[in-house]
């Protein structure tokens, strides 16, 4: 079986990697700064993947606050690798997930440094519930400048791994094929499949 991943770094070397994001930093860092000097007047701190981890510790920001909330086991591990301790990581790494874990936390203000295209259902589920929310953008998630197009006749499974990866894979090949088996990462990239199948 030949399978397609299309996320930013492939965790399997049997696969055909062509990635459809690519990770960068902002253009400007002066908001990320900004956030980072007022992390004290924060109480959670919450991280939606390892790139929002790297790009906030290396404009210098760092960890003193009351939570630290991860989503994910990867993301988990860069804030470990950090020397991050107390990390506390909602059973469901989704966004729904996460939104579930603050329900039962008390109310207070969350910072979350993100993508540019990071979709609003956390901070707007967050907000819904009571808390103070503020979104950075630390990061930049784009479509690789010169994509790899491959023949999908040879293709038999394709795994996206984000919203984006859908996104940008039917700007390259138009569709989603057909008699293909379709993977997705988690619930959120689910619906954005589910959305082009329709």
């Amino acid at each position: 079986m030949k399978t397609l991943y299309t996320g930013a770094i492939c965790p399997n070397p049997e696969y055909l990697h062509t990635p459809l994001i690519e990770i960068v930093a902002v253009d400007d860092d002066t908001e990320l700064k900004a956030a980072i000097s007022q992390l004290q007047t924060f109480d959670y701190l919450l991280f939606t993947s390892r790139f929002a981890v790297k790009y906030w510790a290396s404009s210098g920001g760092g960890f003193d606050v009351e939570k630290i909330v991860s989503i994910g086991s990867t993301t988990s591990a860069a804030l470990s690798k950090l020397g991050v301790k107390n990390i506390n990581q909602p059973e469901k790494d989704d966004s729904y997930g996460v939104i579930d874990w603050f329900s039962r936390q008390k109310l207070g203000r969350v910072l979350i440094p993100r993508s540019n295209i990071a979709l609003p259902i956390i901070p707007d589920g967050l907000r819904a519930l009571g808390f103070d929310v503020e979104t950075i953008t630390a990061y930049k998630n784009q479509m690789p400048a010169n994509p790899i197009k491959v023949n999908l006749a040879e293709i038999d499974k394709i795994i996206f791994t984000s919203p984006s990866t859908v996104d940008n894979f039917v700007r390259l090949y138009g569709v989603i094929p057909k008699g293909k088996i379709l993977e997705t990462r988690g619930v959120v990239t689910e619906k954005r499949l589910k959305n082009f199948l329709e």
